[in-house]
């Protein structure tokens, strides 16, 4: 009789330890998950700049390429008229939105002595740079604020 109920509370213990197991693996794929959501890239124009809040203005765009046969397609665009020199940034919404500037932030420009190799800027003279560079600009975003600036190449 022992033995039955010894063999029953190792059955039972085995189990218990493979459910938890199976919880504690499902827990970690949702805190990937959770990270994944919480960095994204935009391509934007940035519109201005708040000094005093440390924020971008900006206006997301959309790069459109040729090989976008399907979001051509879509927006009814005619490749000869609308993409000659291959592509496009498209502005469906023209709207402006205010994201703040990571304390860290990364600032790069298009080097154009080697555009494959963009050039790290301060910030400062970032900000300056964005008087006269009209961009679009790649931006990542992490946890709601902007860790990187990198200004698109457009030839």
């Amino acid at each position: 009789m022992k033995k039955i109920l010894l063999n029953k509370m190792s059955m039972l213990l085995i189990a218990l330890i493979g459910v938890l197991v199976l919880l504690s693996a499902c827990n970690e794929e949702n805190k990937d998950e959770e990270t994944k959501e919480t960095t994204s890239d935009k391509l934007a124009y940035i519109v201005d700049f708040e000094l005093s809040t440390k924020s971008l203005i900006i206006d997301e765009v959309e790069w459109i390429e040729e090989a976008d046969k399907e979001r051509i397609k879509e927006l009814g665009l005619d490749v000869e008229k609308d993409l000659p020199t291959g592509f496009m940034i498209y502005d469906e919404t023209q709207k402006a939105e205010s994201i703040k500037l990571a304390e860290n932030a990364e600032f790069f420009l298009v080097n154009h002595e080697d555009i494959a190799k963009p050039k790290q800027v301060e910030e400062k003279e970032f900000i300056s740079y964005l008087a006269v560079g009209k961009g679009p600009y790649d931006l990542t975003i992490e946890d709601g604020q902007v860790v990187k600036v990198s200004e698109k190449y457009t030839p």
